[in-house]
């Protein structure tokens, strides 16, 4: 448990330092707020198993390097969030970066007329880890 806490605590004083980086394939800023942390850890109210949250916690240095490199929006999408009863949107970027050459899928959310957050990370692959991000955001795919 130990290894988990100073895990924990050294990434969310690096989150916390964050605030916003520019993300050129958006053309806009993204913001790392409370409720993207938050989501790593917590992502329905419900605590993610510690194995979940140290690989979470274990990506976030991934995260600027994908949002400043990606070159293109892997996927976009638009839902209702019921919880909230808003709009919002989704981005999902993807980016081979890191000394592993890791080949990294960040997602990132606005609500409403909000800003534009971080809310998870994940490597490419990892289809278990998506669907339960998908569960846990509550949306409904709108027709265009």
């Amino acid at each position: 448990m130990g290894k988990y806490k100073k895990l924990l605590e050294k990434r969310r004083r690096w989150y916390k330092s964050i605030k916003k980086v520019y993300c050129p394939v958006l053309k806009q800023d993204v913001f790392f707020t409370s409720k993207g942390f938050h989501h790593l850890v917590y992502p329905n109210g419900k605590m993610r198993p510690i194995k979940e949250q140290m690989y979470k916690l274990g990506l976030l240095p991934l995260v600027i390097p994908v949002i400043k490199g990606a070159k293109k929006i892997h996927k976009y999408e638009k839902s209702f969030i019921k919880d909230l009863g808003k709009n919002a949107e989704f981005w999902t970027l993807k980016e081979v970066v890191g000394q592993q050459e890791t080949l990294a899928k960040v997602i990132l959310r606005k609500v409403g007329t909000g800003n534009i957050i971080f809310l998870s990370v994940m490597k490419k692959n990892d289809k278990k880890i998506w669907s339960k991000i998908k569960k846990t955001i509550h949306r409904r795919k709108w027709s265009f």
